[in-house]
């Protein structure tokens, strides 16, 4: 009998996630196989909007222009917009009820810019999917085994994992892995393992439809990425469904593509057919004579659960296998890749060393929290959207369409009900910002506990009580504020001075004294730290900004894992800096820390 095939690690699925670990462990150097069911990436659009921090792992990655070049054009990306369809046989038909800026966009377009280095994209799943299998399957350290449905995982609590498969052809085989990154969107790794999740699910019946149309005729303004509906003849925001963007975009930044989404009334049918969706699609948006090209439809509920545990053994849950999150807010796929850019770095520690495998008991502390918090807030922004805008309006589903209709007028009077319907709009997109402004939420989340040595003080929560505005801080926990530097005669990013692995004590005129310390320690991971100085005069040359934003005196300095979290900080240079390094590391190393004394 063949001995099963032995690799280092097994990734279980090929989505967004997936792809992603795969190539972070590549990046690594740390070799594998990933095993997708179906036989290609994904065929229907799910996810579209890569916030900032996403494009920095894809920066990491050396992969970001490839995106940047199949993404939206930046004019279409920042707005978006509220109508109560595009045309239509009344006066009512037709009429723009707000529009605003959102995703670091227009008003936000410096504040986003000078909080990474990296923009906020847009850029469908469907057409991402491909450019990272493309960059996975080019690196020789990872084998992509599309057609190929993961059947079984071995006793996760005895050491490595022997993971069944089957290919499409009927071909089955076993690869024994020392881990395995389970990111199969839920499908199979957590009920093989005994898995449960918590949190609401089937909230609302979706269905969405991917079509081609011209509607370059009908769109009021092209700028808008999306389109959201307000019709009282179908019960208002959430039944008259949204429309958006799906390129690819032509030089003039036009769109062919499109997604429209709606939930189902209870006018509809069970499931809808081609012309059910034709007919919804040509309602909605007020075009009864438009062609539509239909490619692919999908129905599918809203839900916001998280699993109740990230970890079995050595086999770890990411990205929808972990949590599925509403997607009011972008933030589904995004947590998904947060995922593994802070699970990779971990297993190729215990990979090289076993002594530096209590890092991984790091990753559910830190991700499940985080995880749980994204599902709340997206689980709310789903319900602010179509209600608080609704409400604005004096909408009442229930009332009937005419009552509808009616309420809706007033919000183009010239008179004092009309300034006062306007007003009440206008507080709904504050309310709103939440959704498309939560730049706080987006780059502000951190780790209270995990592989980080807290300071007396520090905040308990893993997202800032400021959602919308991003304060960017070295406090432990907290990811490395971006300013930009000059490495030789190369302009970068302090988010640049770390990865592949390895660990950045980021210091400044104190250089020789950590490097001295860092030699001296024993510790199974100062192998894995270099000493990197950036200041004014130091070997990385900083302007203003960085010395401002450090928070620590020229002495201190600031340990940073290749996940671009900071992990501990010394103010200042210690009496000691050997014993204090030392103990940072120590802490580090073994378990989930608690606050420094």
């Amino acid at each position: 009998m063949t001995a099963p095939e032995r690799v280092p690690v097994a990734v279980v699925g090929g989505g967004p996630v997936g792809l992603t670990a795969s190539l972070l462990l590549s990046r690594l150097g740390v070799r594998h196989v990933l095993f997708e069911r179906h036989p290609g990436t994904s065929v229907h659009p799910k996810a579209i909007g890569l916030n900032q921090r996403t494009i920095e792992v894809f920066r990491s990655l050396g992969i970001e222009d490839v995106v940047r070049g199949h993404a939206a054009p930046p004019e279409t990306v920042g707005r978006t917009g509220w109508y109560t369809s595009f045309a239509g046989p009344t006066g009512l038909h037709g009429r723009r009820i707000a529009v605003r800026d959102a995703w670091g966009g227009g008003r936000y377009r410096d504040e986003y810019a000078a909080a990474s280095p990296c923009g906020y994209t847009m850029l469908p799943q469907i057409r991402l999917e491909p450019l990272l299998r493309a960059a996975a399957e080019a690196a020789p350290e990872a084998e992509l085994r599309f057609g190929t449905a993961v059947t079984g995982l071995s006793d996760t609590d005895a050491g490595p994992v022997t993971v069944s498969w089957e290919s499409t052809d009927g071909r089955r085989g076993d690869v024994v892995a020392d881990h395995v990154v389970a990111a199969d969107g839920g499908r199979t790794a957590a009920g093989l393992l005994g898995i449960g999740d918590t949190g609401p699910t089937d909230l609302l019946d979706m269905v969405s439809a991917h079509f081609s149309a011209d509607l370059s005729a009908a769109l009021p303004d092209p700028g808008l990425l999306i389109h959201w509906f307000v019709n009282p003849d179908h019960a208002g925001s959430i039944g008259s469904g949204y429309l958006y963007h799906l390129g690819p975009w032509d030089e003039a930044g036009t769109s062919r593509e499109w997604v429209f989404a709606c939930a189902f009334l209870p006018t509809d049918p069970a499931r809808f057919d081609d012309d059910d969706m034709r007919a919804r699609i040509s309602r909605s948006l007020g075009l009864p004579d438009l062609e539509v090209d239909l490619h692919s439809i999908s129905h599918w509920y809203i839900r916001s659960v998280v699993a109740d545990r990230f970890r079995s053994g050595r086999v770890y849950l990411a990205g929808d296998a972990a949590h599925r999150i509403p997607p009011w807010g972008a933030l589904g796929l995004n947590t998904g890749v947060q995922d593994v850019h802070a699970l990779t770095w971990r297993i190729a520690a215990a990979l090289a060393d076993p002594d530096l495998e209590p890092l991984l008991d790091g990753y559910e502390t830190e991700r499940r929290p985080i995880a749980l918090t994204v599902a709340a807030n997206s689980l709310a922004n789903f319900q602010a959207h179509g209600g608080v805008v609704d409400v604005a309006l004096g909408l009442d589903p229930a009332a009937g369409p005419a009552a509808g209709w009616a309420a809706l007028a007033r919000l183009f009077d010239d008179g004092p009900d009309g300034d006062a319907a306007r007003a009440s709009v206008q507080a709904a997109m504050d309310v709103l910002d939440a959704e498309f402004h939560a730049h706080g939420a987006e780059l502000g989340w951190s780790y209270p506990q995990g592989t980080v040595v807290r300071e007396p003080g520090q905040a308990e929560g893993c997202v800032p009580s400021d959602l919308l505005v991003y304060r960017p801080t070295t406090a432990p926990g907290h990811h490395l504020p971006h300013a930009w530097v000059t490495a030789g005669d190369q302009r970068r990013s302090t988010l640049d001075l770390v990865g592949r692995g390895r660990w950045a004590l980021v210091v400044d005129t104190a250089a020789e004294q950590w490097q001295q310390a860092l030699a001296a320690s024993s510790s199974p991971l100062a192998g894995l730290v270099d000493v990197v100085a950036v200041g004014p005069d130091a070997a990385v040359r900083s302007g203003e900004d960085w010395p401002r934003l450090r928070e620590v005196a020229p002495g201190g300095a600031l340990l940073v894992r290749p996940d671009t979290i900071v992990a501990w900080r010394a103010r200042d240079l210690p009496q000691d800096p050997a014993t204090a390094l030392a103990a940072a590391l120590e802490r580090l190393v073994h378990g989930t820390v608690a606050a420094q004394p």
